[in-house]
């Protein structure tokens, strides 16, 4: 990873873990539990997902390093995928339906607590970006719809993944204030 890759991810993981934060400092216990429908998120099951999400990636992430580097055919299926996943997995316009792991199951039921995991996730997050050697630019893991990623565009992911849910929250909270 170069340094402006670095300090690229890095901004992107920090100006979106704010957003989240900021964006539901002021929930109400009533807006994190509002479902606009059965099969809808609330805003608690949507932070609990990306929460989800993060730490298995980063575990993924981290353990890329110890696996040999892809070979030059996937690193080029890999090449310069950066704007395009950015700009697909924060697009609410196709759904998607998470992994059985990645689903929310109210592990955190005190809303402080699950704002925390979240917080403290995205930190170490940010921690791994800000001081890791491994060689994540030359090794992949592919993802279910995006194909080979490697490992610093798996870390663009986790930005747009939380700028995603994070739209999906605010559309369930525009209904609940018409509810």
């Amino acid at each position: 990873m170069t340094p402006s890759e670095r300090d690229r991810v890095v901004a992107y993981l920090e100006q979106t873990k704010i957003l989240v934060l900021d964006s539901t400092a002021t929930l109400t216990d009533a807006q994190w539990r509002f479902k606009p429908a059965p099969e809808v998120w609330s805003a608690a099951e949507c932070i609990e997902h990306i929460a989800l999400v993060e730490t298995h990636l980063l575990h993924v992430i981290g353990g890329m390093a110890a696996s040999p580097a892809a070979p030059p055919e996937v690193l080029a299926a890999a090449a310069g995928k950066e704007e395009l996943l950015v700009k697909m997995v924060r697009s609410r316009s196709r759904k998607v339906v998470a992994p059985e792991g990645a689903r929310p199951a109210n592990r955190f039921p005190e809303i402080p607590a699950l704002r925390a995991h979240f917080s403290d996730v995205r930190d170490r997050t940010i921690a791994y970006v800000r001081t890791t050697t491994d060689p994540i630019r030359t090794r992949v893991h592919p993802h279910f719809i995006l194909g080979p990623l490697d490992g610093y565009q798996w870390l663009m992911f986790l930005g747009a993944h939380a700028e995603r849910h994070l739209k999906q929250l605010q559309e369930g909270l525009a209904v609940s204030r018409h509810a």
